[in-house]
Order: structure tokens, then C-alpha cells, then sequence
């Protein structure tokens, strides 16, 4: 992939005006809460699409974002990264995913934060039986999802973790089912959320996290760039087709507060039944190459306070 140099990564390190609004909107709220005596519980650094290549540009950028982050004054306790941790894994050779990992773990030397992901698309190796190394790569114990998982530290391919009265649930979106049109997380999954979440004490509030969006109004929007309206229908490449299921499921429980995702490279936040769906722009942009339609590379900053609500902000680096 050809990278722009033209203006790439100009003023890296370096915040710009709407990255300072940020941060001063996230000090805002926290002045606001501490009026009423609501402290905050956590501060979580959400990353996603990241994308990561073997290219200088693309090094010193990701790197760039684990300087600002550990030179805020209230660094975040630990980091999301909800997917697409590399380029591709998709149709790729292990020697070319070897590199990118490499790529990756270099950037990750960076900062010493801990980091929580789940699984995207990008981060399955994957090739088509007619490719030369299917047969060979299919018996490899890392391929699928394995890899990703091994280097990203993923217990399973969904868990749960607690961290200072917030519980967090890490989901697979990557269950891509071309009956039902899309991405799918399965009845098994969701019966194991279901039971987690019968488990957990009503008064503990709950974040999750995918790579797909759950709820979001992004995928209508980025389909909306590319097909006559007329002709649309329900984007389920970009938005779980078992929206109505997981619906159900988190309406019995009011303590799910927070649903993080990426995929889409857009920014939004929907608030649904009590839940705030935060879908986060992407590390990467448009892959690597600027603006994708009207979101630049971006991350987040959550915020999360004992009375289970939550701010976000997000930091167009």
C-alpha cells in the first residue's frame, strides 16, 4: 500500500486544536461530576482499526498516540483495542504475517500499558482453498483466529474480566453468517452473555465490546456513500444482523452501560435503551491513506464514573 508522505503525520506529537477541545471537554465533565461528589472509576484509552503496516509513517504514528496517552496527566488505566489489529490476515501468507506482527509488537514496545482486545475481520488468517498455500497454511495450529488471539493475549475468543467496580465483556463479532446476511455472534455466544450477565450483580455496571457495531447509525451512513438509498438494505457487513437478539438480551439488564466498536473508520454514539453504543474512528483513517469520507485517524478517551455513567471523547490525532 502506497502511503501519501505529503503532510503524513505532520505535527506528530504534537495536539491539535480539536484534540485540546477534547481533552478540555473530558476535564469539563470531571469537574461536573465532582461537583456532585461522582468520582470516577476508570479512564480507558479505546483503539481501533489500527491497521498496522510495516512502514515507518505507519510505526511513528501508532507510536506517536502511546506518547500522547502516556503523557496525559490522567493517564488511561489501560487500553481497548476492539479489532483489526493488523492490516490484513485475510488471504495473507505466514511469512507476510509474521512481518506485520513484528510490526505490531514494535509499536506495542512503545508504552507499557495493559491492553484488552477482541477479535475483527482483519485479524483472522484466512485463505481460499484454490490459493498455492491453503493446504499447508489449514493445518498450521495458528491459523483462523488462533494467532491473533495468542498474540493479543485473548484467554477466548469471548471473556469477561472486573476492574474497579466496572465488569467488561469482550465479544466475537466474527462469525460472519451469509445466510442471515452479515455478522452474526452466534447462539452459543449469546447464551454464554446471557448467563455472564445473570451472574453479574445488578448494581455492577457493565461495558461491552466488539469489533462490529451492535447499534450504530455509521453503517447506514458509510453504505448510503455507495449505494442509492432505494436500493439499501440492512448494512450487515458493518452492523450485527442479531441486533434484535442482543437487544433482548441487554434490556433485562439496565447495569449494561456501555457498548464499545470500530469497523466502520466512523465516529458515533447512539444512546439506546440505556446503553451508550460508542463506535470509535480508526486508528488507521482510511487505511493508511488520510481521510476516510469525513473521519480523520482518530482514537478515544472513556471515561467512566462509580454511578455507571460515562463520557467519551475522541482525539482526532
Amino acid at each position: 500500500m502506497d502511503i501519501p508522505r505529503r503532510n503524513f503525520l505532520k505535527g506528530a506529537g504534537i495536539l491539535s486544536a480539536s484534540s485540546v477541545l477534547a481533552f478540555s471537554q473530558l476535564t469539563a465533565y470531571a469537574h461536573e461530576k465532582q461537583k456532585l461528589n461522582i468520582k470516577r472509576s476508570l479512564r480507558i484509552a479505546h483503539l481501533t482499526d489500527i491497521h498496522i503496516l510495516d512502514k515507518p509513517e505507519v510505526s511513528k504514528a501508532v507510536a506517536g498516540i502511546y506518547t500522547q496517552l502516556q503523557s496525559m496527566k490522567d493517564k488511561p488505566d489501560f487500553i481497548i483495542n476492539t479489532g483489526d489489529s493488523l492490516m490484513d490476515m485475510n488471504n495473507q501468507t505466514k511469512e507476510r504475517i509474521d512481518t506485520l506482527w513484528k510490526a505490531w509488537d514494535h509499536a506495542a514496545a512503545t508504552h507499557s500499558f495493559a491492553v484488552k482486545s477482541c477479535l475483527g475481520n482483519h485479524d483472522v488468517w484466512y485463505l481460499p482453498k484454490e490459493h498455492a498455500a491453503y493446504e499447508q497454511s489449514s493445518k498450521d495450529p495458528l491459523y483462523g483466529k488462533k494467532w491473533a488471539m495468542t498474540k493479543l493475549g485473548l484467554p477466548q475468543a469471548y471473556y469477561s474480566f472486573e476492574q474497579k467496580g466496572w465488569k467488561f465483556i469482550a465479544l466475537d463479532s466474527i462469525n460472519y453468517n451469509s445466510e442471515k446476511g452479515g455478522y452474526t455472534f452466534g447462539q452459543e455466544q449469546l447464551d454464554w452473555l446471557t448467563e455472564e450477565l445473570a451472574q453479574t450483580s445488578g448494581k455492577t455496571p457493565v461495558v461491552l465490546f466488539s469489533h462490529v457495531p451492535i447499534i450504530s447509525v455509521t453503517p447506514l451512513l458509510y453504505a448510503a456513500q455507495r449505494t442509492p438509498i432505494l436500493k439499501m438494505g440492512f448494512p450487515g457487513g458493518d452492523q450485527h444482523v442479531d441486533v434484535m437478539a442482543v437487544k433482548s438480551i441487554l434490556k433485562q439488564h439496565p447495569n449494561v452501560r456501555v457498548a464499545l466498536s470500530g469497523h466502520v473508520h466512523y465516529v458515533d454514539h447512539v444512546a439506546y435503551l440505556g446503553v451508550n453504543y460508542y463506535c470509535g474512528g480508526a486508528v488507521s483513517g482510511n487505511w493508511w491513506n488520510g481521510v476516510l469520507d469525513d473521519f480523520a485517524p482518530a482514537y478515544s478517551i472513556l471515561d467512566l464514573y462509580e454511578d455507571g455513567s460515562s463520557h467519551y471523547e475522541t482525539i482526532y490525532y
